[in-house]
């Protein structure tokens, strides 16, 4: 996989009409001439921006991974562990949680075994992006005294996971509606209470 097919911007009505045929109907039977048809150009077009059906899901799987994680980074100085991380996370999850989250997680999910370096695109554009910032904020946490730690981005993904897999994964299942407003607030702030009486040095602040 090339970095130029990764970080190929689509138009808007491309991204959304490509996203749109891939959750419907898997890699296999997504067919370029409907995705064309629906983002009002000719395939001609959709094949000045990538070369093939493989790289438009490579396209679309970039850019919606960048637009659910985003850059979460929140400025740490003058705040406790406990208030950043609230704010990282709820940052962090509300965007993961969100329409665009979800559908990039589904879609990954459904043609990740296929596409194996797919999958890998979604993971490494997640790490890059959201739990990096996180495990150097930890870290900086440790080297200052305040939180006992060994591995800071094993830590990170841990975090991640007590407060974003469940939910992830039952909304992607079609199981529950993601948590949102009080309740995404409150899995936040418990979720943090907890990870942290495992890690902190001195009582939470």
């Amino acid at each position: 996989m090339s970095d130029d097919k990764a970080n190929t911007e689509l138009p808007p009505p491309l991204l959304e009409s490509a996203l749109a045929e891939f959750r419907r109907h898997g890699f296999n039977d997504a067919n370029v001439g409907r995705i064309a048809s629906a983002a009002g150009m000719s395939k001609k077009t959709i094949y000045r921006h990538v070369p093939s059906k493989e790289a438009l899901l490579e396209a679309v799987m970039h850019a919606m991974v960048t637009r659910s994680v985003g850059p979460v980074t929140t400025a740490a100085a003058g705040l406790t562990p406990a208030e950043w991380l609230k704010a990282f996370m709820k940052a962090f999850a509300g965007l993961t949680f969100s329409e665009h989250g979800i559908a990039s997680y589904r879609v990954v999910m459904s043609e990740g075994q296929r596409f194996p370096h797919v999958a890998a695109l979604y993971v490494q554009t997640v790490k890059r992006l959201a739990i990096r910032p996180l495990a150097d904020q930890l870290a900086a946490y440790a080297k200052e005294g305040r939180l006992e730690i060994r591995q800071a981005e094993r830590t990170a993904m841990m975090l991640v996971s007590m407060i974003v897999a469940e939910g992830l994964r039952d909304a992607v299942l079609g199981l529950a509606e993601p948590p949102e407003g009080d309740a995404l607030d409150t899995l936040v702030n418990d979720g943090v209470d907890i990870f942290l009486k495992g890690i902190t040095r001195n009582p939470l602040p």
